[in-house]
């Protein structure tokens, strides 16, 4: 097993066991204090209940190794997990937007919610802005996508807990304001249906294989002119499988080495970029001769003279 789905799995299930308890204890105090707003937040955990086992599911199957139905692997089972979270947090939204907006056209008298609801968010809040640091660490070091947006939810149920609190506590402090319970559900329905549709473009964008950022390809491409008898390359794209990343570029060397040599400069390159780069699965290098016709200069990467 490796340390991204050992670690990244012990993550999701500890987020996983936090959000069964929390969604429970939101939406059973959400209905006996009457508070729209906590009731909603508690939907949201439910919602990061399902993300998370979209995520434990993504980490398991994106491991498993390679066979005839998939010679490439089964990486893009993150990338699938990732789209299902967006999808789920968007369905949310729209659930919680449709409530809210009722609520507030039918204009029914708004009790005010109790306190005990004010204590449930206030805990929810430190637990999840906690667990959300947590997990955007494990997220960066491991580099998993796939964890960053299961941290992100974390965040987003931790800002729904703070506008929870907010909503009860304005409500007892100006009770001619208790209408802002409503409210809240339908600004945290536009907050975070604008996260659900970022998670969502992003995992569309892996899907069609979009070229990473710039400043990903350099940091991958700064290797190869660095090892000796390496004179040129031009070609250099890399492409993201779930949270991994394949590499293909054609290298130029000495048009007098042989094939042999030739053939070791590529597979110094290929271990140098693999061994400082975990988060590249495989690396392709096509050999050519450094001669005019092939000194050619990539108008979007560029190239190394």
């Amino acid at each position: 097993m490796s340390n991204l789905q050992q670690e990244g799995t012990l993550t999701c299930a500890l987020s996983f066991g936090v959000n069964v308890v929390l969604a429970g204890v939101k939406l059973t105090v959400g209905f006996i204090c009457n508070s729209h707003a906590l009731i909603a937040d508690g939907i949201h955990s439910l919602v990061d209940i399902a993300s998370d086992i979209a995520a434990l599911i993504g980490l398991r199957w994106s491991h498993l190794p390679k066979d005839e139905d998939h010679p490439y692997g089964h990486h893009r089972f993150s990338t699938l997990a990732t789209l299902l979270i967006s999808g789920l947090v968007l369905a949310f939204c729209f659930g919680l937007a449709w409530h809210s907006l009722n609520a507030l056209v039918a204009g029914t008298k708004q009790e005010i919610p109790g306190l005990a609801a004010a204590w449930v968010a206030g805990v929810a809040l430190v637990l999840k802005e906690g667990f959300y640091q947590y997990a955007r660490r494990q997220a960066e070091r491991l580099g998993s996508r796939l964890l960053m947006a299961n941290a992100a939810d974390h965040r987003a149920d931790a800002i729904a807990s703070f506008m929870a609190l907010l909503a009860v506590a304005i409500a007892h402090t100006k009770p001619e304001w208790a209408i802002l319970d409503k409210v809240v559900g339908l600004i945290l329905a536009g907050w975070l249906g604008a996260e659900g549709l970022r998670l969502f473009k992003n995992s569309c964008a892996d899907l069609m294989d979009t070229a990473p950022a710039e400043t990903v390809l350099k940091d991958l491409s700064e290797h190869i002119l660095a090892v000796p008898g390496a004179k040129g390359f031009h070609a250099f794209r890399a492409r993201r499988l779930g949270d991994r990343f394949e590499v293909d570029f054609h290298l130029q060397v000495d048009e007098t080495a042989t094939v042999a040599e030739g053939h070791a400069i590529a597979g110094r390159i290929k271990y140098d970029i693999l061994s400082q780069h975990p988060e590249v699965i495989s690396v392709l290098v096509h050999v050519e001769p450094d001669v005019p016709q092939h000194r050619k200069r990539d108008g979007h990467h560029g190239m190394a003279d």
